[in-house]
Parts: structure tokens; sequence; C-alpha cells
């Protein structure tokens, strides 16, 4: 039951939103097409016992109408399970799509939730692959199960009265006393199967497990994968190409052991579903022969038996065939619930901004900052005003990025009173440059189109770039093509156009000469008067353009 509270859970929101009618809608329609195949295949097994039964009679004339009856109901069979599958693809995407955008938006939310988890040791293991991969496994393996769950209902049901009509009583003996069972077939299908969901449920329970630690290994590989491909020239430059296959085989090493677990359990399932499923398609004739044997049907009525009972037997059998499926359902919504239910978390505000006195943009009161632990790194009182600047310095491992991180709000170990405006940028220590067009690289966050050709170019030459004015609209893979300098010159490209209020800057000028620092936070101050900045530098020469310094070394 917990499982289906929390399926409720992901999929409530998509059920109830503006789109929730149109899905509706299709659905109804999907499930209305497959049950009305369910009809059909009842018409065809009633033409089953006029086909054979003329057969018997080699009453040609019959044979022949039926033939051509025969043609017209496969299809309409055809187009109804053609068209129900077009339509349950079609509200797949639609609900795949509002889901996508649903969760992560949740995770790119305006108040950085993807950094929090991850900052705060929360997130999940590879949340890309959640988003990726398990919405649309949660979603194609609901809408399967759901309409094969309500066919098959709708089949026992059709052909549960079939087979009870068709089959008729039995009578035996049993210690002097006569036994007549109604139905004899319907009740020996019923047995039939539940044998077999017992002896499933006992091979493949262990299936979700497996599952759930499959999807998890699989990601945790394509992770590595990734992490080498985005740093190949370190790996590269310092030889440690054997290392990293060393790491990579570790993570496929647990693939492998999963897959054996995997296959073995795998293994033992088929064997038994496959045997279950060939013995299936003989049993109804062996248990109604004797009826056959005896007259009491004909051979068209033996193939309906065998039809209705095969139907039976399918539709009962659900449980047996999906078992699989199931399993695998389970370790989608239990990965995609974890994911979402974490989504949820609430980030409690530790910055404020409603009692800024005019013309202030950063005022820190007392703040000493921590790192997980509790050990005391950082405290200072500083304020800063537009056009004011600030000069954080330091040793290596000072806490000066975490300094700076609190002030942005994504580090929650502090005590004291920060309070910054809201029209702020935090660039850190790693630079995010991306793959697109150089024009949306340098708008980033906006996109390229709030800009026009001239002010793009302004800003390249601001950042002393004008040699790619002619490279604006040009897509590459410009955080392998440009050095660490064009990078960070990039960046204050992006300050240009950006123009916030309030600047967060960690060594934003650290792969630079002395001079160009100097030119670039220099042209920067100029140009943003409007502006404050909170520099964290290693440059001791960049102390007289700012309007205070702290050194952090000092201020416990």
């Amino acid at each position: 039951m917990s499982k289906l509270k929390q399926f409720y859970f992901l999929v409530k929101p998509f059920w109830r939103s503006s789109q929730s009618m149109v899905a509706w809608l299709l659905l109804i329609v999907t499930i209305g097409l497959s049950l009305t195949s369910i009809w059909f295949n009842v018409l065809i097994n009633e033409w089953n016992g006029k086909f054979f039964d003329a057969l018997q009679r080699l009453d040609s004339t019959t044979i022949y109408s039926l033939l051509l009856q025969f043609i017209l109901l496969i299809a309409i069979l055809i187009l109804l399970v053609v068209y129900a599958d077009y339509l349950r693809k079609k509200l797949l995407i639609k609900w795949r799509n509002w889901m996508t955008v649903h969760i992560t938006q949740k995770w790119l939310s305006k108040n950085g939730q993807h950094y929090h988890l991850q900052n705060r040791q929360l997130e999940p293991d590879n949340p890309d692959q959640r988003i990726a991969e398990d919405i649309h496994l949660l979603i194609s393996q609901s809408l399967g199960l759901l309409i094969s769950f309500l066919t098959s209902t709708f089949t026992f049901v059709s052909f549960s009265m079939i087979l009870w009509n068709l089959s008729g009583s039995i009578s035996f003996t049993l210690f002097d006393v006569t036994i007549t069972i109604p139905g004899y077939m319907f009740f020996v299908c019923l047995l039939y199967v539940t044998f077999g969901i017992l002896i499933t449920h006992l091979i493949g329970r262990k299936l979700h497990g497996i599952n759930v630690e499959k999807q998890k290994n699989e990601a945790n590989y394509r992770s590595a994968l990734i992490r080498c491909r985005d740093n190949s020239d370190n790996i590269a430059g310092q030889h440690a190409q054997e290392q990293e296959q060393t790491k990579l085989q570790h993570h496929f090493s647990a693939i492998i052991r999963n897959w054996y677990q995997l296959i073995n359990k795998e293994r033992n399932l088929l064997l038994f579903v496959n045997g279950f499923s060939h013995i299936s398609s003989l049993a109804p004739i062996f248990f109604a022969l004797p009826k056959f044997i005896s007259g009491a049907i004909q051979l068209g009525g033996l193939m309906q038996i065998r039809m209705a009972f095969t139907q039976l037997n399918s539709a009962l059998s659900w449980f047996i065939f999906s078992y699989k499926d199931i399993a695998v359902w389970q370790a989608t919504v239990t990965r995609l619930y974890n994911f979402a239910i974490l989504l949820e978390e609430p980030i409690e505000p530790n910055i404020k901004n409603d009692d800024l006195e005019s013309n202030y943009l950063l005022k820190v009161a007392n703040l000493q900052v921590m790192n997980t632990n509790n050990f005391p790194l950082v405290s200072i009182s500083c304020q800063l005003k537009a056009g004011q600047s600030l000069l954080i310095k330091g040793v290596s491992g000072s806490g000066k990025s975490t300094l700076l991180k609190s002030l942005a709000g994504f580090w929650p170990h502090f005590s004291g009173s920060i309070n910054r405006t809201d029209n702020y940028i935090w660039l850190p220590q790693k630079s995010y440059i991306g793959f697109g067009k150089l024009a949306d690289l340098i708008s980033y966050p906006q996109n390229a189109n709030v800009y026009n050709q001239n002010e793009l170019e302004k800003a390249l030459e601001f950042a002393g770039l004008t040699e790619l004015n002619h490279e604006l609209e040009k897509e590459d893979n410009w955080e392998i093509r440009l050095s660490g300098g064009e990078k960070q010159r990039l960046l204050f490209a992006r300050l240009y156009l950006n123009k916030p209020d309030l600047l967060l800057l960690d060594e934003i000028t650290s792969w630079l000469d002395v001079d160009s620092a100097i030119i670039m936070i220099d042209r920067l101050k100029k140009t943003l008067t409007h502006s404050a900045i909170v520099l964290v530098s290693h440059q001791n020469e960049l102390e007289p353009l700012v309007n205070q310094v702290i050194n952090i070394n000092k201020t416990l």
C-alpha cells in the first residue's frame, strides 16, 4: 500500500493540472478502445465455434461465408489495437512533458533547491537519471500495467461466463457420494492460475530490490564516464588514464555483480513462466477431452472452450506475466518518490532584505561562519553601499569561499545576521560556461534575445574579447575551446550585461595576470557604479581598487 501512496503523490499534480481534461479524455478513450477489442475477441470466440462446426460438417458455403466475416472482425480488431496504442503514446508524451517540467522547475527553483540539497548532502544519487529516465519509466510502466490490468479484468468477466456455459457440469463419485460441479472448466482454470501465481511470487519476490540496485549502479557508471569526459584535460595532463580506468572498472564491476543476480532470478522466473505459458495452450483441450470424446460437445465447442480457457488463463495470469514489470515499476516509484519528496524540503530563509537602509546593498552584523562540524571559520561585520567594494583575503582553506557562499544564502552554518539585496550574482571559483552559441553564453542567465547585437559586442569589448565578435552566433563547446583567462573574461562580459546590484565574486581574476586583473576590476567598478562588489582574491595588487579589505586570518 505504501507504494500506491508514493505513486499517488507523484501523479496527483498532473491529473489535477490544467492539462488534466485532455489527459483524462485520452486515457478514457484508450481504455475504451482496449476494452472494445475484448468484445471483438468474444465475437471471434463465437466465430470459432461456428467455423469449426462447419469444418466438421464439411459445409463449404458456411465456411466461405465465415471466412469473410473473420476478415472483417480482424480488420476492426487491428484498428482498435493500433489506435489504442497510438493514443496511449500521445498521453505518455504529454504526461512526461508536464511531469518533467514540473520536477525540473522544483529542482532548479529560484531558491536554488538543487544546490541546497547538494550542499547539505541530501541530494540522492544521480538526479539526472531520475529526471531523464525514471519519469519516462514511471509513466510508460504505469499506463502499460493499468491498461493491461483493466483489459485482463474485462477479459476475465467476459470469458468466465463463456467458459462456464460451454463447459457444462461434471459429475464424479467420492465415498459413495455423487458430486456435480457446474462450469467445472472455470474452477479448473482458477486453480491452475492460482498455482502459477504462487510459484511466480516465490521465485521472483527478490526482483524488486535487485532492480533498484541495477538502476543505481547503471547511473553511477554513467556519471563516472561523464566526469572523465568533462575533465579529460586534467586526466591526460596528469597521466591518470590508468587510475580513471580502475575507477570505471570498479563501477562497472558493481553492474556485473548485480547483472548476475538479476539474470539468475530472471532465469528461474522465465523457466516457470515459459513452461506455464506453453502448457496453458494445451491444458484446456486436455481438460475438455472427456466432454468431446463423449460427444457432449462438437469440434467447434472444443475450440471455443480452448480459446475461452486461454483468454481466461491469460487474464488470470496477469500477475504472473507482469511480475517482472511490477518489480521494475516498484523500483522506479521508490527512486522517483525519494527524489520528489526531497524537492519539497523547505529551505529556511536565513538572508534578510527587509530592513536595508537607503543606498545600502549589504549589511553583515556579528557574522560567524562555521563548517559542518560547527567549528568557527570566519567572524566579520561589514556594510556596503552602491559603488563601494570589499576585498576578502586569506590563506587557502581559511573559509573565504564559505563566507561568500553564506552571503549568497547557500551555507546554513552561521550565526549573526545577513541583510542584502535580492538582485545579486554569486560567481563561485569553478566557473560555469556551458555549451551553445557564444551570444547565449555571455547573456547567461538571460536569453540572448534580451540584448541587441551592439550590446553583445560592447560586452565582449568590455571583457577584452573583441576577437570573438564575429563568432557570436557560433555554436561550440566553449568550455573546452576557451582558455582559463578567456573564460574568466567571459564572466566579466556577463556581469556587464546583467548589471546586478551586488556582486559576490570568488577568485574571478585568478587566471589573469596581475595587470589584466587590475584593468578588469577597475572597469567593473567604473561601469557598474550602482553596484557593490565583494571580491575574494589572492592578488594583493587589487587592494588599492577597493574601499575595504578584510583579512579573515585575523578575524577570529
